[in-house]
């Protein structure tokens, strides 16, 4: 009998035939309908690429992408079209340990893929905390973790790749010949092809051995979240990583309030601090296993007690514990339909785009009941690519909210045009994997790619 391997979504599953109809929107609105292509494409090396994409050239078809679906920005999707899945275009083609750095088809799973480096003292410098993720798909978009302060963006890391263009056609990019070219490449959302390899650069570690002091900060009062976690996001001296979270809960006629930020670091390697990361996080992974295989109850208990646990993080962590925290504490698939909206923030607008978030989220909440909670994910970037050239700081600000009834897919709308129309303001950039306005002017304006755009690139 195979081993249970967690999962923070056990209501579907990325890899069935039906999921194909779906994408990572089926989490906010349980009752969406499926689109669902007419012919999938499954390819497993480069070769098969080139003569997949030949051969739609050839049909006058332009199809759709997809690994595991996560997007929620109908980036994945093709009613009655085509659709190259990329789950067989697995494992590593090349490791070359002296120098720490790996090569590997796009449809790796990254979570997969660090297990295996694992084994040679390496790891991936940035890798999602959903254990789904794969490397093309976070290529496509960026990539952040709680790392990304000192990493950058997934696609920071990604030193070389081969691209297969919509004719079929291989085109080889490498940061060292043509940086513009990688760059234009990377988070372009699969728009000029896809990426069949990648190369990425390593950093020599034992994840799941070394142990960080978590230095946490704890209020209930948003004007000092705010400013604690931006000074430690502005500054973070010598943070191995840091990740903070701001919740709303409504609690019958009250409102908890609750905020925490966490910033890691180096630490004695003793037994008292391994053992207390093994009892606190063996108490939280024990929550996630139970989240989605539980009565209706008690996922409602469940739900609560991941978040505290989020919330009063434990006081040390492996840093492989740090890197898939909530996901493996909540389960997205139970409970309030959660939807999720990225922005990515410089940081000398984090104060301006962290409070126009939440009035626009405030407002809809107090106006059309819309949330069942509300919370903001902060994580720090500094980013070559996002930055267009020389690495400057940047934040995440993750919106997590508990949808109810009131947020109709008319509201919806209206609530991303308003996020957008801020972002546009303040000079933020949203992550396009999550929704954004259709609109190509307005999503050209909010996509991070835009300062590696070209003539060829344009949102249709």
């Amino acid at each position: 009998m195979q081993a249970y391997r967690f999962t923070s979504h056990e209501g579907f599953d990325h890899d069935s035939i039906d999921s194909f109809g779906y994408d990572w929107g089926r989490i906010g609105d349980r009752a969406t309908r499926p689109i669902r292509p007419l012919k999938i494409y499954l390819p497993e090396t480069t070769e098969d690429l080139v003569a997949v994409l030949t051969e739609t050239h050839l049909l006058g078809q332009r199809p759709t992408i997809r690994s595991k679906g996560h997007s929620s920005n109908d980036l994945v999707l093709n009613d009655r079209g085509a659709v190259i899945g990329t789950q067989m275009m697995t494992g590593i083609v090349a490791l070359d340990e002296p120098n720490a750095q790996v090569t590997i088809r796009s449809g790796t799973v990254l979570a997969d893929l660090d297990e295996e480096l694992a084994k040679h003292h390496l790891g991936l410098k940035i890798i999602g905390d959903h254990n789904h993720i794969t490397a093309g798909g976070f290529a496509s978009v960026g990539g952040i973790s709680p790392a990304s302060h000192r990493f950058g963006l997934f696609l920071d890391t990604v030193l070389a790749l081969d691209l297969v263009t919509w004719e079929g056609a291989v085109v080889h990019y490498d940061k060292a010949t043509d940086p513009a070219g990688l760059n234009r490449v990377l988070g372009s959302c699969g728009r000029l092809g896809v990426i069949a390899t990648m190369t990425l650069d390593l950093q020599r570690v034992d994840k799941w051995v070394e142990l960080v002091h978590n230095r946490r900060v704890i209020t209930r009062d948003m004007t000092r979240f705010i400013a604690h976690s931006g000074k430690i996001i502005a500054d973070p001296g010598d943070a191995v990583m840091e990740r903070g979270v701001w919740l709303e809960y409504p609690i019958g006629k009250r409102m908890l309030t609750l905020g925490q930020f966490s910033s890691y670091h180096a630490t004695e390697q003793s037994s008292w601090a391994r053992f207390v990361d093994r009892v606190h996080y063996g108490y939280l992974h024990w929550i996630g296993d139970r989240a989605g295989r539980s009565a209706a109850w008690l996922e409602k208990v469940l739900k609560v007690l991941g978040m505290l646990g989020i919330i009063y993080s434990p006081k040390y962590a492996t840093l492989k514990n740090v890197e898939t925290f909530s996901d493996r504490i909540i389960d997205s698939s139970e409970g309030d339909p959660l939807r999720m909206l990225i922005v990515l923030a410089p940081m000398d607008r984090y104060e301006a785009l962290f409070r126009g978030l939440h009035a626009i989220l405030d407002r809809f909440r107090r106006d059309h009941d819309a949330f069942a909670f509300i919370s903001f994910y902060v994580k720090a970037i500094k980013s070559a690519w996002l930055s267009g050239g020389e690495a400057q700081p940047f934040c995440e600000l993750m919106l997590y909210l508990g949808i109810r009834p009131g947020l109709t897919p008319e509201l919806l709308t209206a609530l991303v045009a308003d996020i957008d129309a801020l972002c546009i303001a303040q000079g933020g950039f949203r992550y396009m994997h999550t929704k954004t306005s259709k609109n190509a002017d307005i999503r050209a304006k909010v996509d991070p790619n835009s300062v590696h755009y070209s003539a060829d690139m344009p949102w249709t």
